[in-house]
């Protein structure tokens, strides 16, 4: 079982789009998509750089070749595209533009209006592409190629394709994460947050969850503390093939609905957590119980105010003074022989004035320098 290594060729209309990419999205894909529908999904992905490609470069070149299972299609088998669904989806676009029949995106018909291709031409009758006996033979590649690779999926379908690499191979993190180039704590981690999306499908309708679905990357990050692991209760060792699959338990159910609206909104409320660079601090939020108690108990939380509620905040005084003492130390550095400059003394003084216990606090050798060079009047 692998990946032949002797090239077929086929023609565009005997080559069938994969109605399992993930690139197309999972609720599309429970939908049991046509042929029909996954052109018009594909047809948004910017495939006008392959249409160039196709029309400059001479043609498809054969190690470009597609890779393709033999699958059922409406009762039928067929010859499924598993990696080239973009190349197969321009080829098809291109013949349709020839053909004139079905929507054609803007772009690509201006290309194909200029192009002197008839629709038997070898471009469309002799695409090269090697046959594999069946999906799992061609993991490796994809992982390789769209987790780590230079052709990334989305967060999302990276994480789906992972779970699939765990549930169906068996396969361990560290398995899983030698076979697409990753470290086992990243496939871990994209494992759970998967897991904890499937959950989010039980509690919320369908928009909802594909708008969080959309935003992975923001679940992602967050799982990846601790504190939020702990918040939501999430045993990781419990995580994979032989433990639980659900990683939130049943008693932490609530507070996944809370973390949700908080992190993502919802239809009444926007998110009190507005940027992923904040993931860091929200995590430091739920962490300690009278900010989470805030942030339950109030109609309309604020992110600055629950943060400020933390021992974590003392960052908030902190860092600008730290800030304060390294302007403070860069100014003293440059003053020498400027201080009987008009101009230095009218604007240091009252930065003086107002920073002598903010230089003694950051560095006690400050004050009396400056006084020393600019003088007390």
């Amino acid at each position: 079982m692998a990946i032949g290594k002797t090239l077929e060729y086929g023609a565009v209309d005997e080559l069938y789009l994969d109605p399992k990419n993930p690139r197309i999205g999972r609720a599309k894909r429970r939908e049991n998509p046509s042929q029909e529908d996954l052109l018009r999904v594909m047809s948004t992905w910017t495939l006008e750089e392959l249409v160039d490609s196709f029309l400059n470069a001479g043609g498809f070149w054969t190690q470009d070749a597609l890779i393709v299972v033999s699958e059922p299609i409406d009762g039928t088998q067929r010859r499924v595209v598993v990696e080239g669904n973009r190349r197969l989806a321009a080829l098809k676009l291109m013949k349709a533009a020839i053909r004139r029949e079905g929507h054609i995106p803007p772009v690509i018909q201006e290309r194909m209006a200029e192009a002197e291709l008839s629709e038997d031409d070898d471009l469309f009758e002799k695409i090269p592409y090697l046959l594999a006996d069946q999906r799992s033979d061609v993991d490796a590649y994809l992982g390789f190629r769209h987790v780590t690779g230079i052709i990334q999926w989305a967060p999302a379908e990276k994480a789906e394709f992972i779970t699939k690499l765990i549930e169906t191979q068996n396969l361990s993190y560290k398995e899983v994460g030698r076979q697409i180039g990753s470290r086992a704590d990243v496939v871990r981690n994209n494992y759970v947050a998967f897991k904890i999306l499937q959950q989010i499908e039980v509690l919320f309708d369908e928009e909802h969850w594909a708008e969080i679905e959309d935003k992975f990357s923001v679940l992602f990050l967050a799982v990846k503390s601790n504190k939020v692991r702990e918040f939501l209760g999430i045993d990781v060792n419990a995580m994979g093939v032989n433990g639980a699959h659900d990683p939130i338990p049943e008693g932490k159910k609530e507070d996944l609905s809370r973390f949700i609206g908080w992190v993502f909104g919802t239809k009444d409320k926007k998110p009190i957590v507005r940027d992923s660079r904040q993931i860091d601090r929200f995590a430091e939020i739920l962490s300690e119980d009278r900010s989470v108690q805030y942030l339950k108990e109030h109609p309309e939380p604020q992110f600055e105010v629950a943060y400020a509620l933390t021992k974590a905040a003392a960052d908030l005084v902190i860092d600008p003074l730290r800030e304060a003492s390294r302007q403070i130390t860069l100014a003293l550095s440059e003053i020498e022989g400027r201080a009987g400059d008009d101009e230095v003394s009218v604007e240091a003084w009252p930065v003086i004035e107002g920073g002598t216990k903010l230089a003694l606090l950051t560095n006690g050798e400050n004050l009396s320098r400056v006084r020393e060079m600019v003088g007390d009047s």
